[in-house]
């Protein structure tokens, strides 16, 4: 997993009454306790023992159910921006074991840098190297959960082998093909056929290689230069409700 450079912006503050109030710019995002960034927040001033509350304010850039982490990524700021606010002092370990509770992408987001996860996806195995690369995403404006991807998928049960059986990715663009895989593609396009042809466009806009993220429906190309990606997604042909992104692999949140 890496922290690409498409993400929310939350803004925090402390409130003396006990309660904790979310606002957002999206109108579909739930905004009670079903919200992560709610059940984080509300986590955060349990553990640490917190009189008061918290008003969050997100501005969504990343779309709902879109397989780009948006939840878990602005989960995982609130852990780390109360941690600043309320001068807490909790050690990164601790505040992924926290994000733990909350979902299992959380302390990815927490440890900030690229890493092979492992577990249900919420252990660091081995940070990742640095990976200078762009993108163009395209996401079909059609929300989709990861438990439907799941429902969908045939899977057997996972065995605990130990260690790690992930190759690292290759730092050459031209060898990404032979890595790149994601089993949750299959049951994804069962579910929402048009990510076959968003990854037939983007191969035809030249992206060197092309792949649904996460569990989908969102489809990333990769590119060398911001030059190539900011180029596709101009010549790209985008049909109704397609919404683009063009970003890259950040070092570190």
């Amino acid at each position: 997993m890496y922290p690409i450079s498409l993400a929310d912006e939350l803004h925090i503050e402390k409130v003396s009454s006990a309660q904790i109030t979310i606002s957002c710019t999206h109108p579909d995002l739930p905004l009670g306790e079903e919200n992560l960034v709610h059940r984080a927040a509300a986590l955060f001033l349990k553990e640490q023992a917190l009189s008061g509350g918290a008003q969050i304010e997100i501005i969504k850039h990343i779309p709902l159910a879109a397989g780009l982490g948006g939840g878990s990524s602005d989960a995982a700021a609130v852990l780390k921006g109360m941690n600043i606010l309320w001068n807490s002092n909790v050690p990164l370990d601790e505040l992924m074991e926290m994000g733990a509770q909350i979902g299992a992408d959380v302390p990815f987001f927490i440890f900030g840098k690229g890493a092979v996860m492992g577990g249900r996806g919420e252990r660091v195995m081995q940070p990742l190297p640095p990976l200078k690369l762009w993108m163009l995403l395209i996401n079909p404006g059609l929300p989709l959960s990861t438990k439907q991807v799941y429902e969908q998928g045939k899977w057997g049960l996972t065995k605990d082998r130990g260690g790690n059986r992930i190759s690292l990715p290759p730092q050459d663009l031209e060898k990404m093909g032979t890595f790149l895989h994601n089993d949750l593609e299959g049951p994804a396009l069962e579910l929402i056929p048009t990510i076959g042809h968003i990854k037939e466009c983007m191969l035809e806009a030249e992206a060197s290689e092309v792949l649904m993220t996460g569990s989908g429906p969102t489809v990333f190309g990769l590119f060398a230069k911001e030059s190539e990606a900011q180029r596709a997604a101009r010549d790209l042909k985008m049909e109704e409700g397609w919404v683009t992104f063009v970003a890259h692999i950040i070092s570190e949140v």
